[in-house]
């Protein structure tokens, strides 16, 4: 028989599980009346919402909508809600003829009925087994992916680009502002290359001193030069050999060796240092730069004939300021990833992540991921609001956080150097309470353990682990 739209609801509505349904943007277009148990909140108000938002607000972690939209399959996980509910979720993506994500359906089971049955049952250590290695199996998937997650028009087609750069064996330039992604992206490249098997080597430019640069490129001979390594040293070309080398920053190569990385390329051939024997290599070469290699080219500071070899395919990444529709996904991945790492439930305001979408963000993606793992390691509150976004805040920002900038700037007047210390000491201790141990308060910190070790003892007297 046919069925009409108000059966079709009420058996829907009748599910113990929860079917939530979102379109290709992320938006809910539907949910039945089991989320009522599961969030706290009616179904009518998940629709039309966006689900990059709530997931950034903490009603689910982890977000599986990125992972659709990147892997285009079936995936489970467990997630748990706002009000603290375990969920087994299995999304499944409906493509449409393009092959692109139309709508993602899901399915929700609370689980934590079946732990309690399983507790009377004794079959709990069983199922915390399982869950523990279905835990892994995902933590290991999600640190295996590129770490892109593609929001917008602009990226996908990248991606499209990407996906027809790997197919083919020629050499690419790959164009973009610091942090905007060109390492990973050309990690990308290599995993769907017929090279993936091989190794990938990288070489940033800027990090090597001009006088080892080609010991460090080419590899030298035994007894190359006085202090050399006596067996002699392979350089990254050679250990990248059936692989990928990948250039990053090539726009500061030092001119005098061009010459020799462009016989490379032509010639598929080097000499190491110090040595006579020519050593055939079987490599592709992906390079990155954030500078206008043209431009250098006309001040005869970067060689002709290497930009057009390096250039024969060209991948431009467009800065994160130029593609806001990135950014919700980006926060509710990065949420998500140092939530876990620092044991957390950390998630954002409405009004605070509107200071994130308005600010201009000039070092990218890598900028939005340090400023939110800081959020997580520093803010003690697990809603971070707009006072806790003031540095972010722009003077002609759409934003009215004005209110929140007085409060947090209004503070005694005292000297510079004592502010200073009373700001660090603030950073110290939060970080220290917080993560419990020296390691893990410079790593999230980014310095060394032995400065963080002595800031502890300095600013946390007896409570030092």
């Amino acid at each position: 028989m046919d069925l009409d739209k108000e059966t079709l609801k009420k058996i829907l509505d009748s599910s113990f599980d929860e079917i939530f349904v979102i379109d290709g943007k992320g938006v809910v277009v539907y949910v039945n009346k089991a989320c009522e148990r599961h969030y706290g909140l009616k179904a009518s108000e998940f629709i039309g919402k966006s689900s990059y938002e709530l997931a950034a607000k903490g009603y689910w972690f982890p977000s599986i909508t990125p992972h659709i939209l990147r892997e285009k399959k079936r995936v489970s996980l467990i997630q748990e809600t706002i009000i603290g509910k375990k969920l087994l979720v299995t999304a499944t993506p409906v493509l449409n003829d393009k092959g692109n994500v139309s709508m993602i359906v899901m399915n929700s089971r609370d689980i934590t009925e079946i732990e309690k049955l399983r507790k009377e049952l004794n079959e709990l250590s069983h199922l915390a087994r399982k869950y523990k290695n279905e835990a892994e199996e995902f933590r290991k998937r999600e640190l295996d992916t590129s770490n892109f997650i593609v929001g917008s028009k602009q990226m996908e087609d990248v991606f499209k680009i990407a996906e027809r750069v790997a197919a083919v064996d020629s050499n690419a330039l790959i164009l973009g502002e610091s942090g905007s992604g060109k390492s990973h992206l050309a990690k990308y490249i290599h995993k769907m290359s017929k090279r993936s098997k091989g190794p990938f080597i990288t070489l940033n430019c800027p990090s090597i001193p001009e006088q080892l640069f080609e010991s460090e490129l080419f590899g030298y001979s035994p007894g190359a030069f006085t202090g050399a390594n006596r067996t002699g040293k392979p350089g990254l070309i050679e250990l990248a050999d059936t692989g990928t080398l990948f250039l990053d920053e090539i726009a500061e190569i030092p001119l005098n060796l061009q010459a020799k990385l462009l016989e490379v390329i032509e010639e598929r051939q080097f000499i190491k240092v110090g040595g006579k024997e020519t050593k055939k290599i079987d490599v592709r070469i992906l390079a990155a730069t954030n500078r206008d290699l043209k431009t250098l080219v006309k001040k005869g500071l970067f060689r002709e004939d290497l930009y057009f070899r390096l250039n024969v395919l060209e991948i431009k990444i467009p800065p994160l300021r130029e593609r806001p529709d990135d950014i919700l996904p980006l926060v509710s991945y990065f949420v998500d990833k140092y939530n876990k790492k620092y044991g957390r439930r950390v998630r954002f305001s409405k009004k605070s992540l509107d200071i994130l979408l308005s600010y201009s963000w000039p070092g990218n993606v890598r900028e939005l991921s340090h400023v939110i793992e800081r959020l997580i390691v520093i803010v003690p509150d697990e809603i971070i609001q707009p006072h806790h976004l003031s540095h972010l805040v722009q003077s002609d920002t759409s934003i009215d956080s004005s209110q929140s900038n007085r409060e947090t700037f209004e503070t005694e007047i005292m000297p510079l150097e004592d502010a200073l210390k009373n700001v660090e000491k603030n950073i110290v201790v939060t970080a220290h309470k917080r993560l419990k141990s020296s390691y893990k308060v410079a790593e999230a910190l980014e310095i060394s353990q032995s400065k963080a070790y002595r800031l502890i003892r300095k600013y946390c007297g007896d409570t030092l682990n």
